[in-house]
């Protein structure tokens, strides 16, 4: 049975994984009444960056509440686009960064995805919870001022003071995060929750302990449930 109340839910970095995105997504039955805020790293990694996008473009079309922010692999993107030579932006999204979905027959940026990145704001104030890509500069007065910051900070929540953002608590992504401490995080009900459980991170690698990670993190922010997709790629 279909519930008529709204239910607000946040989805975490999803890199070019597109049916675990998908899959996700059934799994919590979204209706037209919910509100999905998505984390930001829509690309790159993951070989489906395009299919990504094209799934929020279409949920939005379709009549549904989606709420993409920006990550820092959009705002590369579009930096990349401005100021790299044809070449160069080629080589950086097809080979570096596993992206030539986004790209045409020609090598370049297709301009829906171009202008998808640059409306994407880097934050939502949501009165009681403010959601960002990376995290907050809390050695300012105002961390709001420090843009970059809230697309590639890292290892910052041991400085939180949620004072300066009104007592809001933060979820976050950006920083591949093993399963345990998110779901640590929200039963302690900490200041700052992250969500980025490296969806991508399945095959044994250098830094990352893979056995941790995997899956792609939704949190229903009314009831503080965790739920989460494992990888389907």
């Amino acid at each position: 049975m279909k519930s008529n109340s709204s239910r607000r839910f946040v989805i975490g970095d999803i890199h070019g994984c597109s049916k675990t995105f998908r899959a996700l997504v059934q799994n919590i039955d979204l209706q037209k009444q919910d509100k999905l805020y998505l984390l930001g790293d829509y690309i790159d990694r993951g070989k489906d960056g395009a299919g990504v996008i094209d799934f929020i473009l279409e949920l939005q079309n379709q009549g549904y509440q989606i709420f993409p922010l920006r990550g820092n692999h959009e705002e590369d993107l579009v930096n990349a686009s401005k100021t790299y030579s044809e070449k160069d932006f080629k080589g950086l999204v097809a080979r570096i960064n596993k992206s030539a979905c986004l790209l045409d027959d020609d090598g370049r940026l297709i301009s829906e995805y171009l202008e998808f990145c640059q409306s994407l704001p880097l934050y939502f104030d949501l009165g009681d919870f403010f959601l960002v890509h990376a995290g907050l500069n809390f050695d300012l007065d105002d961390p709001l001022q420090d843009e970059m910051a809230m697309l590639v900070l890292r290892r910052w929540t041991s400085k939180t003071d949620i004072s300066k953002i009104g007592g809001k608590r933060i979820v976050f992504g950006h920083e591949p995060t093993p399963i345990e401490q998110i779901r640590e995080a929200i039963v302690s009900k900490a200041n700052a929750i992250p969500l980025d459980n490296g969806c991508f991170y399945t095959k044994t690698h250098k830094i990352y302990d893979v056995s941790r990670l995997g899956h792609l993190c939704c949190l229903n922010l009314d009831r503080m449930e965790l739920i989460f997709q494992k990888n389907v790629e």
